[in-house]
């Protein structure tokens, strides 16, 4: 058991650099092929040792059991006071459930001594969530099946301008809008030679993500926002998860730089992010990287 009652974790938000559905399963999920990179924008997860679940919660995310943090501690079956500060917005496909509970499960084995592997964390985490396998690992990797096959990989690293609208997607209506055929397999092939043969960094390769067609079709303020960032930033603007927030290249923009985009009435954030390193504490990236 660790020396320490106290804990404190980053729980970063994640980009899909890329993001293709191949098949709907006989349960009805689909299974995908993806690469996932971590980057700076998180969520500040501070864990005490505690006789049960206990969630203090600052800012936007469910309270009590609902919460994914709350769900990975009760998983474990440890006493656990978890303070959980949120900057990461729900419902953009940036994964900050995800994280939390990654981050509460990784935490807790630290904090108790518990002796269960990576390995063994990521495979508990899959109950919670498809994401959570990634999370567990962090950095960047590329993920298939439902998402719990994770196989880490190095990906250069990067900036990235990310637009965040006041528009929360519902990840399963995206899912169920899709239409066949789906995207042949050779957009992975391309997209894979270009990130492990480093012909073309991050910077230049052609991102991609098959769920941003039917999520602009459910709601076309999101292409309409794709569009304007586009217009004004001079760059392609490609959707991660399944939506609501979208990101581009920092190289490849005319005018980078943080502030506020007007698109359809609605307020969207902007702001630079970088791919994020799992090893820097939060108090490192909360003083550099501020609230977003």
């Amino acid at each position: 058991m660790s020396s320490s009652s106290t804990i404190e974790l980053s729980a970063p938000a994640k980009l899909n650099l890329f993001l293709e559905v191949l098949q709907r399963r006989p349960d009805g999920y689909h299974e995908i092929d993806s690469i996932l990179q971590t980057i700076d924008l998180v969520d500040t997860v501070r864990i005490e040792r505690a006789d049960a679940v206990e969630l203090e919660l600052r800012g936007d995310a469910p309270e009590g059991p609902g919460n994914l943090a709350w769900r990975a501690a009760d998983l474990l079956q440890v006493g656990a006071r978890i303070r959980l500060s949120k900057r990461i917005p729900p419902g953009a496909g940036l994964g900050g459930g995800s994280s939390d509970a990654a981050a509460v499960l990784v935490g807790l084995n630290r904090l108790y001594g518990l002796g269960r592997s990576r390995a063994e964390l990521a495979d508990l985490g899959a109950s919670l969530g498809a994401d959570v396998p990634f999370f567990v690992h962090g950095g960047a990797a590329r993920c298939r099946g439902m998402g719990e096959r994770v196989e880490p990989m190095q990906v250069p690293q990067a900036r990235y301008l990310l637009v965040l609208p006041p528009i929360q997607v519902s990840t399963e209506r995206v899912y169920g809008a899709l239409e066949a055929p789906l995207t042949p397999p050779r957009k992975v092939a391309k997209f894979l030679s270009e990130i492990d043969f480093g012909k073309e960094g991050p910077s230049r390769a052609t991102f991609f993500n098959r769920l941003q067609e039917a999520a602009e079709g459910l709601d076309p303020r999101l292409g309409r926002l794709r569009e304007e960032a586009g217009r004004v930033y001079g760059a392609n603007f490609t959707m991660t998860g399944s939506g609501s927030a979208y990101f581009a290249p920092f190289g490849s923009v005319d005018s980078p730089g943080e502030g506020w985009l007007q698109v359809d009435g609605m307020r969207c954030r902007v702001c630079v992010v970088r791919t994020f390193d799992p090893d820097q504490s939060a108090a490192q990236l909360g003083e550099r990287r501020g609230d977003y």
